[in-house]
């Protein structure tokens, strides 16, 4: 009985195989697993996916991205059909876009008819989101930690699995602020008043990726060739790499631009530092500091359960103070794996309210780093 439990989770789109390949689909904020118009859409592009690469075809359902990439990780997927968000986090996996979809979209905080402030700090606003993994929440929340805004700037925060829940909110005077698409943003504001307070970079709304050393190089092509001329989703594609997504994996995992009680650096100046014999403190795993890192730099691994968020909960992480300068007007560095590792940025905030006055955050990290050219230290 259970086997048929799962059956609307994991289907398999034809005749047994030893080893099929897996598609996962990450479904839209408001498709189920349940519709029978959405089973039969997507039943029928993986027999689309199954007559391109010319095999079975596994295909599972993901409510949410997270899950789909921890079937990346684990191996259990060999391709993910999802949102922007979810393909950009796939990289790491030895996964590549090979198609995304002629429609994109961005998104925009829009303020009500009486509400005259802005997406600012101790602003106290009441603000409305879309779910809080959807491409237009995860945009938004990257949005506010850009700003180096946290929950505490603002009166209230609530998310809706409803993506029209925030503008109605906004309509009968429940929220100042809400976030839309900036298409939806625009015909609210026409018809009700009010104006966009800010709107984000145009992102793709879905991609398809594959994982390299699974899916060989001929299949790849045949499979995009093919989708592009035509599926039964009825979505027009073109040819996609991962520079489509790198901007969409900086706004969805970037860190603050700005960090009171601390000075941001650049390479350059990280370098000169260092040659001045400023402590230096790597704070990312001790695994990946062992293959490389910065020079006369010293591993304090921080251990992070936290959310990538500006107010993170402090008692979810570990990080010893006690490996910092014990002279707390002493100058020194952190810094770990670039822009989307917040690592350096969370120690750092917990020197800096542990009263150390003279912290370097350098935010670009071992990445930038790396692409100055600079020399990397290795630990045999």
């Amino acid at each position: 009985m259970l086997r048929y439990f799962f059956m609307p989770f994991i289907l398999l789109a034809s005749v047994a195989h030893a080893a099929p390949l897996t598609l996962g689909i990450v479904l839209d904020q408001n498709e189920s697993f349940t519709d029978q118009a959405t089973n039969q859409r997507y039943r029928a592009f993986v027999k689309d996916v199954e007559k391109s690469v010319g095999e079975p075809v596994r295909l599972q359902y993901f409510k949410r991205g997270f899950a789909a990439i921890k079937g990346a990780k684990d191996g259990s997927l060999d391709m993910v059909f999802g949102p922007a968000q979810t393909i950009a986090n796939l990289g790491k996996f030895k996964f590549e876009p090979i198609l995304k979809t002629e429609e994109k979209m961005a998104v925009s905080f829009v303020a009500g008819p009486n509400y005259s402030g802005s997406l600012t700090r101790k602003s106290g606003a009441k603000l409305g989101l879309p779910d809080y993994e959807s491409l237009v929440g995860g945009i938004a929340r990257s949005e506010i930690n850009s700003r180096g805004l946290a929950k505490t700037d603002f009166s209230e925060i609530k998310f809706h699995r409803m993506a029209e829940a925030p503008l109605y909110g906004l309509k009968i005077g429940r929220y100042d602020l809400a976030v839309a698409s900036s298409e939806e943003a625009k015909t609210w504001t026409a018809a009700n008043g009010g104006r966009i307070v800010s709107t984000s970079a145009t992102v793709p709304l879905r991609a398809l990726s594959v994982q390299t050393e699974r899916v060989p190089a001929n299949i790849q092509q045949k499979l995009s060739a093919s989708l592009q001329k035509g599926n039964s989703l009825n979505l027009a594609m073109n040819t996609a790499s991962k520079a489509d997504f790198k901007s969409v994996a900086s706004m969805l995992n970037t860190t603050p631009t700005s960090l009171p009680g601390a000075k941001i650096i650049s390479a350059v100046e990280a370098k000169t530092l260092i040659e001045k014999g400023i402590p230096v403190y790597d704070v990312r795993h001790e695994e990946e500091f062992k293959k490389a890192h910065v020079p006369s730099s010293i591993s304090v691994p921080y251990n992070e359960s936290s959310a990538n968020e500006v107010d993170f909960d402090r008692g979810d992480d570990q990080f010893s103070l006690n490996n910092l300068p014990k002279d707390k007007n002493a100058p020194f560095m952190m810094y770990c794996d670039g822009t989307i590792c917040w690592k350096s940025y969370k120690s750092a905030v917990m020197a800096i309210e542990a009263g150390w006055k003279n912290i370097y955050w350098f935010r670009g990290g071992f990445p930038e780093w790396k692409e100055a050219g600079f020399a990397i230290a290795k630990k045999e």
